[in-house]
């Protein structure tokens, strides 16, 4: 029984080239001219590929060439393994002994967390003899902690980060709020407008210090109302819907938190209004006089475009009028 060669031994990258080049110009004298070839050349090569793939790609008709469907998938297939090496090409840079060591990020940021975790998880497996560190931690902490280079970089809120004098950030991003309990979603100036009916129930409400807390606290404090006297204050998200759930509690809480709940669902063809005051940009910060290593660099960089990527499908798949 006669054994015909596997076609992917003998496929090259020039036959998808070749193939994409005849069907844009449908001529072989102009693929020759764009490859820089011979037309002899052009058409021995795609008798070769004809040969390995024992079918025709082209037919002659009326001095035009005319591509059969098969022509169409070999284009797709040529494209997507480009895009591949390009990625490849783009990493190997990468793959050295300065990714040996260990990067540390801090963060306190509920909208970029999902897409954090995941580029964290992303790397780890691209690159397993590189130790990354994920803290969370409080502003106060973090803040500290970047400035004496305990992190190599941040994410978190940049209330006032932008005129401090050995700070750098990028803004990766926006978070409303919201005020919730266990079973609805209320925006923060219909809460306002009635706060002596809200005010007497039970909150949960992050410490002070924190950003969201210090800006609910000037909202309140700007007109004239008191912090609820029934209140539940933490430092950290952990079990923090538990004791919502367990004591029947307010609390402001992250839009995109709710959307990763589920809890979004009956405001998708409504209008949810916000507050300027408690809109608060998020991002990633770092020290302008300490050089990050370039494992740190290139890990921030990952992230950065993990998220980027992250908001732009947020965006397009929800239709929450803002």
């Amino acid at each position: 029984m006669q054994t015909h060669p596997d076609p992917r031994n003998l496929i090259k990258l020039r036959h998808f080239k070749l193939i994409e080049t005849l069907m844009a110009t449908r001529s072989i004298r102009l693929a020759a001219e764009r490859l820089r070839i011979t037309p002899a050349a052009v058409s021995k090569s795609c008798l070769e590929l004809e040969n390995i793939l024992n079918t025709k790609l082209f037919i002659r008709k009326s001095g035009e060439l005319i591509p059969y469907p098969l022509c169409e998938r070999l284009v797709a297939t040529g494209r997507r393994i480009s895009a591949e090496l390009n990625n490849l090409i783009n990493e190997i840079p990468h793959h050295d002994k300065n990714f040996h060591n260990t990067v540390k990020i801090g963060f306190q940021t509920p909208m970029l967390q999902d897409a954090i975790v995941r580029g964290v998880a992303k790397i780890k497996h691209m690159h397993p003899n590189l130790n990354l560190i994920l803290e969370y931690g409080s502003r106060q902490s973090l803040l500290s902690g970047i400035e004496t280079n305990l992190y190599d970089f941040i994410f978190i809120s940049l209330t006032d980060i932008i005129p401090h004098p050995r700070f750098k950030a990028q803004k990766l991003g926006e978070e409303q709020y919201v005020i919730a309990n266990i079973e609805e979603i209320y925006s923060i100036p219909e809460v306002l407008q009635k706060w002596e009916e809200f005010s007497s129930a039970t909150w949960v409400l992050p410490v002070k210090g924190l950003a969201i807390r210090d800006k609910f606290d000037s909202i309140l404090a700007a007109r004239r109302l008191s912090l609820p006297e029934r209140r539940i204050e933490i430092n950290s998200p952990i079990g923090k819907e538990k004791i919502i759930s367990l004591s029947n509690a307010f609390t402001i809480a992250p839009l995109t938190v709710m959307r990763e709940l589920g809890r979004l669902s009956g405001f998708l063809n409504e209008t949810l209004s916000f507050l300027p005051e408690m809109c608060m940009d998020t991002g990633i910060v770092w020290l302008k006089d300490s050089p990050m290593s370039s494992a740190a660099q290139y890990v921030s960089e990952f992230i950065i475009n993990k998220i980027v990527k992250n908001n732009r499908e947020i965006k397009n798949e929800n239709n929450i009028q803002y």
